[in-house]
């Protein structure tokens, strides 16, 4: 996911928050102050979300969840005797900040007030967005500090060479697009195929992972492929020409790598014209009650987490009672009610840094998170469909998913046979296809 807005935001009114336990100058068991965020009871952790702004819409859900996984955890004594300080800032999803609703604070802006934590800063983790991330690559590199699980799925993030400290979670868009050209030639094979994208990394590895999939779409601008800027959904119609030329060359299949907010935009702007081709939606874009249009019915996407409304699943029954605790940041959320996969997602990578910490033992300490992951991270336990494959050259975490269908405003369904692909995100390597299997809940979390 990622920031290209070309003009101000005008979003309602907000201030980066912190949110979870509250920040403040804290001391080692020896006495002397803490530089790295670790002390004898505590890790301070931080991230830059868009609370605000136009990818807030379901995105804030993220990092809420994260958080209220942690204070979950941290009402049963911690990881290993430490409780998780998670302190949350908004970025509005935006690089430059311009006439951001939080005051104008950009993402480095919101990096720098995270690293000038009273106490230190452990790791940045879970910050969302490709360009906002890419912004502080370099500043977080050059601090020590550890950026990890990055809520993008980009390429970026998987680097060891240059940025050794730098971590993706979620299933890259490369790999995505190769499982959508697999299914497309498999399933929708003879129809003509049209593809609209996020005019940045998003889009651009998206088509990517479609051509390298074996489907000849052509780069964005050609015929029956078109990008379009984040900004235009504010301030302008991109998606009414494009709809309509891809309807007028008889395109029957059309892939969006689209935020939910263009989501949603592009299919009322179909259903205006009367255009009804078989989508398949990026996973990051194709929540269903964030998107919550009606005209989603029938669209395929790709998944790396459970059905949402599946609530015999072990993790999403445990996603909820996190949650269900936390009635700071989700007030409205009951008993009877329905995950979104913004949840699942936040849920995931909490779970993700939870076990991070747990295999570190007494050794926490940020040489020590690199290493761990790199050494064991593909053997946590998490609500994903496929393992995390981190090692000294993988940085990139998931590598595969399940295609689903949106059957309501408020859930998804896996296709017949319930496959998981995963593949790598070269050119030509073939679709390995397993069986989805629900990973067990370590018993220290439940």
């Amino acid at each position: 996911m990622r920031s290209t807005l070309r003009r101000g935001l005008t979003a309602g009114a907000a201030v980066a928050v912190s949110l979870g336990l509250v920040a403040g100058p804290v001391l080692t068991s020896a006495g002397a102050s803490s530089s790295d965020g670790v002390t004898s009871n505590q890790i301070t952790i931080g991230a830059t979300v868009p609370l605000t702004g136009i990818a807030s819409l379901g995105y804030s859900d993220v990092a809420k969840t994260a958080n209220a996984v942690f204070k979950y955890i941290n009402s049963k004594g911690g990881v290993n005797g430490r409780k998780i300080n998670f302190i949350i800032k908004d970025d509005c999803y935006d690089v430059q900040g311009f006439n951001c609703s939080n005051g104008g604070l950009s993402t480095v802006d919101q990096t720098n007030a995270l690293l000038n934590t009273p106490g230190g800063l452990f790791a940045t983790v879970g910050s969302l967005g490709t360009a906002t991330q890419d912004s502080v690559r370099n500043l977080l590199k050059s601090s020590g500090v550890p950026q990890l699980f990055v809520n993008s799925g980009s390429k970026d993030w998987d680097n060891p060479g240059t940025y050794p400290s730098l971590f993706g979670w979620q299933t890259d868009y490369i790999v995505e697009g190769k499982i959508f050209a697999h299914y497309i030639k498999s399933k929708l094979s003879g129809q003509k195929v049209g593809y609209i994208g996020q005019n940045d990394d998003f889009g651009q590895n998206g088509l990517l992972g479609i051509q390298r999939g074996g489907l000849p779409i052509p780069n964005m601008g050609g015929t029956d492929s078109y990008g379009y800027n984040v900004g235009d959904i504010l301030f302008g119609d991109p998606f009414v020409s494009m709809l309509a030329t891809l309807k007028a060359d008889n395109v029957k299949v059309v892939v969006l790598d689209t935020i939910p907010q263009a989501t949603k935009k592009v299919l009322t702007d179909a259903g205006k014209i009367n255009y009804k081709p078989q989508f398949l939606i990026s996973g990051v874009g194709s929540d269903p009650q964030t998107v919550n249009n009606a005209k989603e019915v029938g669209a395929l996407s790709l998944t790396f987490l459970p059905a949402t409304d599946d609530k015999t699943n072990a993790w999403n029954k445990w996603i909820a009672k996190c949650i269900l605790a936390d009635k700071t940041d989700f007030p409205k959320f009951k008993s009877t009610s329905t995950l979104t996969g913004n949840m699942q997602y936040g849920a995931g990578w909490a779970v993700t840094f939870l076990q991070l910490v747990k295999s570190m033992g007494s050794n926490v300490t940020q040489s020590n998170a690199v290493s761990t992951l790199e050494s064991q991270g593909k053997t946590f336990a998490t609500p994903a469909v496929t393992s995390l494959a981190y090692s000294s050259s993988n940085h990139q975490g998931l590598m595969g998913g399940l295609m689903v269908t949106v059957k309501s405003v408020t859930g998804t369904a896996p296709v017949a046979g319930s496959t998981v692909y995963v593949t790598d995100d070269v050119n030509g390597t073939p679709l390995i296809s397993k069986a989805y299997k629900v990973s067990p809940i370590p018993s220290w979390l439940a």
